[in-house]
């Protein structure tokens, strides 16, 4: 089965439009048809950016939500320790989270829309 690395940005767009590619990602997980691999980092960055006002209130995500999310990416998915140093996306450096988690979960691939990470 697949072993993949959502980005943050694909977690976040599968939540608040489930219609698109992403959704259709994350149901796929979702049904088991493929693996995610993420890590600590990655978890808390998916909850800090639903927590942001602006989405929040834009597309009505409360704390139950949040909580739920996390709960099931910590319990579905691969989860990585998140211990290598690695420096390798200079355009933009939090995508070496990404990268880490893929090198340490032994992905087959990073799902993203950042042209950087394709």
């Amino acid at each position: 089965m697949l072993r993949a690395v959502p980005d943050v940005n694909v977690i976040i767009s599968a939540v608040i439009t489930p219609s698109g590619y992403p959704g259709r990602i994350y149901a796929a997980w979702k049904r088991r048809r493929v693996f995610f691999i993420t890590s600590p980092v990655i978890i808390a960055k998916v909850v800090e950016v639903l927590r942001r006002p602006h989405i929040a209130e834009a597309y009505s995500i409360d704390e139950a939500d949040i909580s739920a999310l996390r709960s099931l990416l910590e319990k579905r998915t691969i989860r990585t320790p998140h211990l290598l140093d690695l420096h390798v996306v200079k355009e933009d450096p939090e995508d070496d989270n990404i990268v880490i988690a893929a090198v340490e979960g032994k992905a087959d691939c990073i799902i993203s829309g950042d042209k950087h990470l394709k």
